[in-house]
C-alpha cells in the first residue's frame, strides 16, 4: 500500500529553532522566512486595528459605489 523504497529522500524542514537560534550560519532565505514570521503578528495586529476603527466608513463606501455603479448599469457612456 505504501512505499517504503524512499527511506533516504530528503525531507525539507519547515522551522528548527536549532537552526534559528544562530544568526550567522543561516542562509538569506531562512533570515527573510524568520523575519516574515516574526514581523506577521504585527502586520496582523496593525490591519486589525485599522478595520475595527474604520469598519463603518469602509462599509459606507462600499455601499455608495456599488449603488452608484448599479444606478448607471444600463447607461451608455463614451
Amino acid at each position: 500500500m505504501f512505499k517504503k523504497d524512499n527511506k533516504n529522500r530528503r525531507i525539507k524542514k519547515i522551522f528548527q529553532w536549532q537552526e534559528y537560534l544562530n544568526w550567522k550560519k543561516m542562509t538569506s532565505d531562512q533570515k527573510i522566512n524568520f523575519k516574515r514570521a516574526c514581523l506577521f503578528p504585527f502586520a496582523a495586529y496593525f490591519i486589525y486595528s485599522i478595520l475595527l476603527e474604520f469598519t463603518y466608513p469602509i462599509l459606507i463606501i462600499l455601499v455608495i459605489y456599488l449603488l452608484i455603479r448599479f444606478k448607471n448599469k444600463n447607461k451608455i457612456t463614451k
